[in-house]
């Protein structure tokens, strides 16, 4: 009968911080009419408005990216008496088109000044959410993986050590693909037209952490 291996599992525990260097814009616009086509002219309209506000900033019209589009049915509700009792019912009002656009670049902030002063006068009037970024953010998960990988190394040597045994050959990695968060938003609402350089953003650290497991062979 062959011997079983004996073995040692650790879970290895990544972190990496790093200053964003990217800003990402998210602007929300939304246009209503009773008319479907007159609601979908409008929409079509503000961005357009948008793409010129955007190009005057020192943009290009294709630094503007579609990130959302949808139509759909509007209400409100009304509220009425059915005998001694209030109660309240949805009217149809027409058709709203929103329309989520996304304006990425490196981080200044002499050019995000710029950018919402000029998005927050703007016609178009669109809703503005401000998050910093990291650009590269394969490689900071890499640093997150290594140092994952480093700190189960170290447990299991540390373990095998406390036990009086030695650690083995690696038999096993076993790691869930999900997304590691590489975006902070810290301001979102709608922005108000502003005095030049009123913006001095100082991003904090994005910090994330991630977990590996790993096997090893003792002996």
């Amino acid at each position: 009968m062959t011997e079983e291996k004996r073995t040692i599992h650790i879970r290895g525990t990544g972190h990496a911080a790093q200053i964003p260097d990217q800003v990402v814009l998210s602007l929300s616009l939304t246009a209503q009419n009773s008319e479907y086509s007159a609601a979908m002219k409008i929409g079509s309209q503000q961005v357009e408005v948008l793409r010129d506000t955007i190009v005057e900033a020192g943009f290009k019209a294709e630094d503007l990216k579609t990130i959302n589009f949808d139509v759909r049915s509007a209400y409100e509700d009304e509220e009425y008496r059915d005998g001694n009792f209030k109660r309240s019912r949805q009217i149809f009002i027409g058709f709203e088109c929103h329309h989520d656009l996304r304006l990425t670049f490196d981080f200044d902030n002499d050019k995000l000044n710029a950018a919402v002063d000029a998005i927050a006068a703007s016609l178009s009037q669109p809703k503005i959410s401000i998050a910093f970024a990291i650009k590269d953010a394969d490689d900071f998960n890499d640093k997150i993986l290594k140092t994952a990988a480093r700190d189960a190394k170290r447990k299991a040597r540390i373990l095998c050590a406390a036990s009086g045994v030695k650690l083995g050959k690696l038999l096993e990695i076993n790691y869930s693909w999900d997304e590691v968060a590489a975006r902070e938003t810290i301001v979102c609402g709608a922005c108000a037209p502003a005095d030049k350089n009123s913006f001095n953003f100082q991003p904090e650290e994005i910090k994330a952490i991630d977990t590996v497991d790993f096997l090893w062979e003792i002996e």
